[in-house]
């Protein structure tokens, strides 16, 4: 009966509303004009003076105005018309207010519902700090290829400072060139937390010299005996080999403690041997081409060029030509690095590597056969090529024997000589038909009746300048003198 009547008075409404929106204007009972002047404005009359008016608005565009039009004409006009007119406008204003606002209530959440766009955006920041926290263990691995090329600038020479000096023999100069340092520092070597004589400037080492004169005395002795006892039928020579102190920059030169001058004191020992040896000025030589390649430097042996200068001033002194470089072929070996560079530890300062020079003999079919200190035998080649100075003569062995076909001469030459003399060899073989070199260290025998024995012409020593003032050195080269 209830549902009845709203739909009765549901559509009596809509009459209603479609009455006065075409006459403008219905009266009342009540004498009243009805809010026509608002209705064409809102477009729901209806239920604005009487008991919907939040209903209407909201619900009315959308359902209401749809669907009861189409189903309470069909079901509930000819059932009940006339029960119950005065029951339902008591319960219309209790049922309907309670029903509809609290559909209201429920559509008005969904706005609510907008904050989840809102709050999806929020974690996204919150992921953005990983990638910042990211990077930043990238820099922190970015120290370690800065590290390895930290040693680099200081293990190698600056490209405006150091350049390797000519490798070939250049103009002699009217007088000995000056040597300038780019540093102008020095610093000496330790071992076991002793100093030792070693000392670096630059990018290279120096062996500190020492003229010890009594020892001097002592190895001028040894050479006038020799001489005396093969006087008349074997020349013999003295040539003694600075090193590469003649080389240190001159302004290390004038604050080096102890620094001598090696080419007086060779001038002094040469004065204590008498007119039987013949002495050979080397140094003098070496001096006028002291800024050319004649000094290694990670090695306390002189290069081949400094030994070609040596050997032209023997031929000088001899009296014969020497074979220059352009006569002789020439092999190059890089990658060296020798004594001193051990010696220092392996000091990444003395870098670069350094390029072995060497030269072949002129005579092609020139032989060397090397004899071990139980006298076995092999052959070896006058110049190898390995990047050592090793590669001069097969390096150290006590008897090592020359020969020379192609010398056009039957000259024997009889040398005693350290590691300084081998890079010697290769320059003297063109000279002699046999060459008997002799390593005073290891060799057993007496010197002098070898050189009866194979008729040797001339007799050299040649040795570097700290052996002649050695007195251990220079006791080892009596044992084969006397």
């Amino acid at each position: 009966m209830i549902k009845t009547s709203e739909a009765l008075m549901k559509l009596a409404c809509a009459l209603l509303a479609a009455g006065m929106l075409f006459t403008g204007c219905l009266p009342r009972d009540d004498g009243k004009d009805a809010l026509v002047t608002e209705a064409p404005a809102s477009g729901e009359p209806t239920e604005a003076p009487t008991e919907e008016p939040t209903e209407a608005p909201t619900e009315e565009p959308t359902e209401e105005p749809t669907e009861e039009p189409t189903e309470e004409p069909t079901e509930e006009p000819t059932e009940e018309p006339t029960e119950e007119p005065t029951e339902e406008p008591t319960e219309e204003p209790t049922e309907e207010p309670t029903e509809e606002p609290t559909e209201a209530p429920t559509a008005a959440p969904k706005p609510t519902k907008t904050p989840k766009p809102t709050s999806a955006p929020t974690p996204k920041p919150t992921k953005t700090p990983k990638p910042t926290s990211t990077p930043t263990p990238k820099p922190t691995k970015t120290p370690k290829p800065t590290s390895t090329p930290t040693p680099r600038p200081t293990n190698t020479p600056k490209p405006a400072g150091w350049v390797e000096p000519p490798h070939r023999p250049q103009s002699e100069h009217s007088s000995v060139p000056r040597l300038t340092s780019r540093s102008g520092r020095y610093s000496f070597y330790s071992q076991n937390g002793e100093q030792i004589n070693l000392f670096k400037v630059d990018n290279a080492a120096y062996e500190q010299a020492f003229y010890v004169e009594s020892s001097a005395r002592k190895y001028a002795e040894l050479i006038n005996y020799t001489a005396d006892a093969l006087a008349g039928s074997t020349k013999v020579y003295s040539l003694i080999i600075p090193t590469n102190h003649i080389v240190v920059p001159d302004d290390i030169m004038a604050k080096l403690p102890g620094a001598i001058d090696m080419e007086s004191c060779i001038a002094k020992e040469f004065g204590m041997m008498n007119s039987n040896v013949k002495k050979v000025h080397c140094i003098h030589t070496m001096m006028l081409h002291r800024d050319e390649y004649i000094f290694f430097r990670t090695d306390h042996h002189w290069t081949a060029l400094g030994a070609y200068y040596a050997y032209r001033a023997f031929c000088q002194t001899k009296g014969i030509n020497h074979i220059s470089f352009g006569e002789r072929e020439e092999i190059a070996m890089s990658g060296f690095l020798g004594s001193s560079w051990s010696l220092s530890g392996h000091d990444t300062d003395l870098l670069p590597k350094e390029t072995v020079y060497a030269y072949y003999p002129k005579s092609g079919d020139a032989t060397m056969t090397i004899y071990d200190e139980n006298g076995n035998s092999h052959q070896g080649k006058i110049v190898s090529r390995i990047a050592s100075y090793m590669c001069f003569a097969g390096g150290d062995n006590p008897l090592t024997v020359f020969r020379n076909p192609s010398a056009g001469n039957n000259q024997v030459l009889i040398i005693i000589k350290e590691s300084y003399g081998n890079a010697l060899l290769p320059y003297l073989v063109d000279h002699y038909k046999t060459i008997y070199e002799i390593d005073y260290r290891y060799w057993k025998g007496n010197v002098i009746d070898l050189a009866r024995e194979v008729g040797a012409t001339d007799l050299v020593f040649a040795n570097c300048f700290p052996t002649t003032n050695s007195n251990a050195k220079i006791g080892q080269i009596a044992k084969i003198v006397k």
